[in-house]
């Protein structure tokens, strides 16, 4: 029998006792961190409301001391004058930030606005009941008050400051209203993403502000109740129950009374007014958090106690398995030996086959290295009379250059210099051509455009092409692409068409067509001479190694070496009579698509 502890209900109700600790330990370190987080962010909203109220105090204060206000109040101005005052407070209105400045004679009628222009204005409204109003009578100084505005019926934070006449004595009251959305809007460029909540309170618990929109205008009561400072508004209740640093309140009010929801809160006091910022993150959020890493912590458990139960299982496993081994191993020895043996022999014959692939692969391309060579002797002729002229003419320029130098004709001698540049450059193309197909190839495949190619080839045999006076055209499909060696296909079309220019020397007009075409998945290029064609006994020879129909030249080699080449690449090579006379050779390979 098992002892207890391995037992699966102990087992799981251990794991049942870690959850609920790791969770208790977890939710109390959130906790904290929330809390810390929520007076952090709490104390840089409050700085940023002080500084606001700070702001349009001083605004209001220093307002109240234009003489324009004065003239108004003691009626010394025209209605056209009193209007500029008007505009002078819309001008401040503007550049403060705040919603409205009006200002208000001894019985609370609003002689100058900031908003005289708009439709709904506050010109020749009283507001004598406010408390801003009556309290700064009253008291004789600034003061600041909160409110649902009668007129705009919009939240506002109220500065109120007396206006004194040139005796010192009270005639009127100026009053800057900023609206609560200003701070909602500000909160958020505070908070960023963070999930908590906020709540303005004032002394009669009404929450004045909140990011939260259900709970603006509500209280922290049991019953929904109106107040003179919010006309015609109903202030429903949140019913707060509060539970050390977690209070239970409605989140909604209106939509959903009957639903309570947990929330983690810190209170910091507002330090200019009896105001109290209330932080709130809902605790649902810290609950979950915690569930999930108490849920975890047990998966983990779990997770090492199968492992550790695998792995000794494993260990049992292995322990039988190694009795089978051993018993196995002497007839695998024996077996090895054997192997050995035979893969030793085998390895013999391997590399005497890859010394014999590798010693055929050198003939091939030193039989290539040599047709090209062939090649280029054939062309020889052509070359130098290619190379000569020019050099002839460089001779005759150079010596007329020094001529001209000795007159001082410069503008003269410089076209001369011009022109044997001209002649360098085209002997050094001459030599760059024949020097790339002089080397040998590097049999490696690249994406080539076969016209490219072909320009190439041609690009060598143009001497030729000259002096014989060969008729070459040329059609082609743009863009037909094959994956081949570039330098072997190069020493293809070279050879396929030497042999085509010999052939058609033989005519008094002589003429070589090129054909470049693509038919479904194969490119190809046909080559037409218009000499005297093939002889019949001839052809079934032509691919022959060093068969050929050239009486003192050539090895013999290019046809042969030009299909090895073309096979490959999994092409073909074919040559026939043609119906209108001469030869046509077909070169055939797999297209390629560009990705």
């Amino acid at each position: 029998m098992r002892p207890f502890y391995r037992q699966p209900l102990f087992i799981g109700l251990s794991l049942l006792i870690i959850a609920v600790i790791g969770y208790q330990v977890i939710f109390q370190q959130l906790l904290h961190r929330s809390q810390q987080l929520s007076f952090k962010q709490g104390a840089e909203f409050n700085q940023y409301l002080n500084l606001q109220l700070t702001r349009f105090s001083t605004l209001t204060d220093t307002l109240a001391y234009r003489p324009e206000l004065q003239a108004v109040l003691t009626n010394t101005l025209s209605s056209s004058q009193q209007q500029q005052v008007s505009q002078l407070l819309a001008d401040f209105t503007l550049a403060s930030g705040s919603a409205s400045i009006y200002l208000m004679d001894l019985n609370g009628d609003v002689v100058a606005s900031s908003n005289y222009a708009a439709e709904v204005n506050f010109m020749d409204h009283n507001f004598a009941f406010r408390p801003y109003f009556t309290e700064t009578i009253g008291a004789n100084q600034s003061y600041v008050d909160y409110g649902l505005g009668w007129v705009s019926n919009e939240r506002g934070i109220y500065f109120a400051a007396t206006v004194y006449d040139a005796k010192q004595q009270t005639i009127g009251v100026l009053a800057t209203k900023l609206n609560i959305d200003q701070l909602e809007l500000a909160y958020q460029a505070i908070a960023g993403q963070s999930p908590l909540l906020f709540m303005l309170v004032d002394e009669e618990d009404t929450v004045l502000a909140s990011n939260h929109a259900a709970w603006r205008l509500t209280w922290l009561g049991e019953e929904a109740v109106t107040r003179t400072r919010h006309p015609n508004t109903v202030l429903h209740a949140l019913q707060v129950n509060k539970h050390q640093d977690i209070w239970q309140l409605r989140p909604e009010p209106v939509s959903k009374p009957m639903t309570q929801q947990q929330y983690v809160v810190a209170v910091q006091e507002q330090t200019q007014l009896p105001w109290q910022l209330i932080m709130l993150e809902p605790a649902a959020t810290l609950t979950m958090q915690a569930w999930q890493f108490a849920i975890s912590l047990c998966l983990l458990l779990a997770v090492i106690l199968l492992a550790s139960i695998y792995w000794r299982n494993k260990y049992q496993q292995q322990l039988q398995k190694a009795l089978m081994l051993q018993q196995l191993e002497i007839a695998v020895t024996e077996r090895t030996e054997s192997l050995q043996q035979s893969n030793q022999q085998l390895q013999i014959e391997v590399q005497h086959r890859i010394d014999t692939e590798h010693e055929l692969k050198q003939t091939q391309d030193q039989l290539l290295q040599a047709a090209k060579l062939a090649t280029i002797g054939q062309l020889s002729a052509s070359i130098n009379h290619e190379i000569n002229q020019p050099l002839t003419a460089m001779h005759s320029y150079l010596q007329n250059s020094q001529l001209l130098l000795k007159k001082g004709l410069y503008s003269d001698l410089q076209e001369n210099l011009d022109k044997i540049a001209q002649m360098i450059l085209r002997l050094n193309h001459i030599v760059k051509q024949f020097k790339g197909f002089s080397r040998k190839a590097a049999n490696q495949p690249v994406t080539v455009e076969l016209t490219s190619v072909l320009q190439n080839a041609l690009g060598i045999l143009q001497p030729s092409l000259q002096q014989q006076k060969i008729n070459i055209t040329v059609q082609h499909t743009d863009h037909v692409k094959v994956k081949i060696d570039p330098l072997q296909l190069e020493q293809v079309l070279i050879n396929l068409l030497g042999n085509a220019i010999q052939a058609a020397e033989q005519h008094t007009t002589p003429r070589v067509r090129i054909n470049i075409v693509q038919q479904a998945e194969l490119a190809i290029v046909q080559i037409h001479d218009n000499g005297a064609g093939i002889e019949p006994h001839v052809m079934a020879q032509l691919f022959e190694p060093f068969f050929t129909t050239k009486q003192g030249s050539g090895l013999g080699l290019g046809l042969s070496i030009s299909r090895q080449i073309v096979q490959s690449y999994h092409g073909s090579l074919t040559i026939e009579n043609h119906p209108d006379g001469g030869a046509i050779v077909s070169l055939t390979l797999p297209r390629h698509h560009s990705e």
